[in-house]
């Protein structure tokens, strides 16, 4: 792996926080992180077409502490990207939000492999 790539899935973090929880509860917990995370998106894009740095950088903040939680790296890596560019004036784009929704995608993905979800 490159410096500068984050895995998708923390493996190790994830199997010890789904370890807390039966199967079923473990899909729920999984589609309610994805449900999250797609409002966050949904937010971020609002804040955007509004030119909302401070809302994006927020709202972008708190959904890379909730995808840590479960071991989603990558999400909380594009996560945060998105956020120092909002609060450091860099001009925040469509494709930068594209890569959170990429991240979010393919940490679900992660999630479910092998699991029935």
């Amino acid at each position: 792996m490159a410096p500068d790539e984050t895995e998708v899935l923390d493996r190790a973090a994830f199997d010890d926080f789904a370890g807390l929880f039966s199967p079923d509860e473990l899909h729920d917990v999984i589609e309610e992180w994805r449900a999250d995370s797609r409002r966050a998106l949904d937010a971020i894009a609002e804040a955007l077409a509004c030119d909302d740095r401070a809302r994006i950088g927020d709202i972008a903040h708190r959904a890379a502490g909730g995808g840590l939680a479960l071991g989603a790296s990558a999400f909380a890596a594009a996560c945060e990207r998105l956020r120092a560019h909002a609060e450091g004036g860099d001009p925040v784009t469509d494709a930068d939000l594209a890569a959170v929704r990429h991240a979010a995608a393919a940490t679900y993905l992660a999630m479910t492999e092998g699991r029935g979800s």
